[in-house]
């Protein structure tokens, strides 16, 4: 069968330009004509009846009518059907009649992809099934249109690319050394079979095939009609290409043909329409889903964590299914990420992450043992040493580093008490464990004040917020102090330019609150209202200095707000979107710009980014 339909092709690549073969004029049942057999042939040609050559490069394809008609040439109740289809399928009132208004939509410029219709009723959108696997795509303009500057051409397709970019998870890349999706203007039959073949001026436009495995060589590319005049301004002094680049796209990534007349997805073109309709958003994103400004890691995560290497290379550790540790990191600083390593173990609750002096990363983390166990990268930006056990009871480890390098872990043991373990000198050994007193019903969050000192935060048995601070940096430690308040979870701590330590609570109005230090190390503010809904919160400075915290909102996205000066006041909440199960946790790259994991409702661990320092997300 594949060589008979290669020889049809062959013979059709040598034969003249296809005309356009729409009916030119209205039919009466029972009739027997050429403008019936004009009518047959035009649906089949847009996939109505059977047609190998469809059928070769549009593997999901299939036919309205499963069988011909007994004589082309006679409009009986088999071709009658297929018009009511077509009509359903296209906005028209299906009434099975090759009328004036089925007449005139044939005789419209049209997209060559084929209708996807059944012998039910016809939805609006029709997604297909296939997806790119995301959510980078990438694409590139195997030529372009002398009608049409290069720059011109590129604007049009990136213009729609950004438009279905900004309502999907996707993100579209030009790759000019070649694209997953190839871009180019052909004439006649151009390799793609006969069914595929142009038709001159008028007719097919422009085709564009559906994402892999379908379409095999061909999957995504998109061709246009060179015969066409194209334009790009408006009004249009010809067939405008931002149009029917944009309709094409959606094939390309998924969509068939929609019923809706004023859709993108439509498959006639009626001059510029270059803007996504509700039908076309909904189709696309009921194979992709909203767009999250997001990108995924992948993976199937709980509890990330996420710490900077030595040379600025962002590096994220999760708990896996298999209760061992992974982590996943950027290939270079500010760039693309590796693909997930085990480093084995069995873990117990979040990780904890942080640097010793030389930048060697630390890793720590509760054993099935209750006890808490650590591993190190062997050399700053390195390979890793085997777990070794720091003994204890403990729940929630938190690790910090104290001014002269040495780490510090802080965890509640059995007893509901504070308890810590630190190395003697940065770098090396560890000490026994020591108790700092106190009931914790939270996890610890650890500050350093500007000179230094280590300070701890956490929720007592009462609901308040608890703090006790080292006496002198690296040095003993005072007794338990109350700042009040009523949390939900725990507090989290930043440290404001001006080496103020601030602190934030999830309060139980489900708002969130923080207070200040009056000066470096000095008393507190009293609590303050920053209103929102959330849990989860999540605190980081930017490259400038000001204080933003990241929490997820009552919509489960993430929401965020962030201070206008270094060391001022608040601005008010706003949304990243997403769909958020854990997190968030903020790290800033090498170059400044803030980067926010989470996991996402599919367990993956998802990521976005300010696009500049300081500046917008993703």
């Amino acid at each position: 069968m594949s060589d008979e339909i290669d020889r049809a092709d062959a013979a059709a690549g040598m034969a003249p330009t296809r005309q356009p073969i729409a009916p030119q004029k209205t039919t009466a049942r029972g009739d027997k004509s050429e403008q019936v057999e004009r009518t047959y042939e035009y649906l089949k040609q847009y996939g109505y009846f059977p047609n190998r050559s469809l059928a070769r490069r549009y593997p999901n394809w299939r036919p309205a009518m499963a069988f011909e008609p007994p004589d082309p040439s006679v409009y009986d109740e088999h071709l009658q059907k297929a018009v009511e289809l077509f009509q359903r399928a296209n906005g028209l009132s299906p009434t099975g009649e090759i009328d004036q208004d089925t007449v005139e939509v044939m005789q419209r410029p049209r997209c060559g992809f084929p209708d996807n219709v059944v012998d039910d009723d016809v939805a609006s959108f029709v997604a297909q099934g296939n997806r790119w696997p995301g959510p980078a795509v990438s694409y590139s303009h195997t030529n372009t249109t002398p009608d049409l500057s290069v720059a011109e051409v590129r604007a049009a397709l990136r213009g729609a690319f950004n438009r279905w970019g900004a309502v999907t998870p996707l993100n579209f890349v030009e790759n000019p050394a070649g694209g997953d999706m190839r871009i180019g203007f052909f004439s006649s039959n151009h390799g793609d079979g006969a069914a595929n073949a142009f038709d001159g001026p008028g007719g097919t436009l422009a085709h564009c095939f559906f994402p892999p495995p379908n379409g095999g060589d061909v999957a995504g590319d998109c061709h246009f009609d060179e015969a066409e005049t194209w334009s790009t301004n408006l009004p249009p002094t010809g067939i405008d290409l931002p149009t029917v680049a944009l309709h094409e796209l959606g094939h390309g990534l998924g969509l068939n043909h929609s019923a809706d007349t004023s859709a993108v997805m439509f498959a006639f073109y009626g001059g510029p329409r270059r803007e996504l309709t509700t039908d076309d958003i909904e189709g696309i994103r009921s194979i992709y889903g909203a767009r999250f400004r997001w990108a995924s890691l992948s993976g199937v995560v709980f509890d990330p964590v996420v710490a900077a290497n030595a040379d600025g290379r962002l590096e994220a550790f999760v708990r896996g299914t298999d209760g061992a540790l992974w982590h996943i990191w950027q290939t270079a600083p500010n760039n693309g990420w590796s693909g997930w390593n085990s480093q084995g173990g069995v873990i117990e609750g979040a990780p904890t992450v942080t640097r010793n002096r030389d930048g060697r990363l630390e890793v720590f983390a509760r054993g099935t043992d209750g006890a808490l166990w650590h591993k190190w990268q062997v050399a700053p930006n390195g390979g890793w040493s085997d777990w070794s056990s720091l003994g204890g009871w403990i729940v929630n480890p938190v690790a910090s580093v104290n001014a002269d390098g040495r780490l510090e872990v802080f965890a509640q043991g059995a007893d509901g008490a504070l308890w810590h373990i630190w190395q003697t000198a940065a770098g090396g050994g560890w000490g026994g464990w020591a108790s700092r007193g106190g009931q914790l019903t939270s996890k610890v969050s650890v500050g350093r004040n500007r000179d230094g000192r280590l300070e701890v935060f956490v929720r007592g048995t009462d609901g308040a917020l608890w703090h006790q601070w080292q006496l002198s940096a690296g040095g003993g430690w005072g007794g338990w102090s109350s700042l009040g308040g009523g949390l939900v979870g725990p507090p989290v701590i930043g440290s404001n330019a001006d080496g103020r330590l601030e602190v934030f609570v999830c309060g139980t109005d489900d708002a969130l609150w923080h207070q200040w230090q009056n000066s470096p190390g000095g008393g507190w503010s009293g609590w303050a209202s920053l209103g929102g809904g959330i849990d989860l919160p999540f605190v980081v400075s930017n490259a400038d200095g000001r204080l933003e915290v990241f929490a997820r909102g009552t919509d489960d996205a993430l929401w965020h707000i962030w201070q206008l000066t270094p060391n001022g006041s608040w601005g008010t909440w706003q949304t990243l979107s997403g769909g958020l199960i854990g997190g968030p946790v903020v790290s800033r790259n090498a170059d400044g710009r803030l980067e926010a994991f989470v996991t996402g409702t599919d367990r993956g661990l998802w990521h976005t980014w300010q696009s500049t320092p300081n500046g917008g997300w993703n």
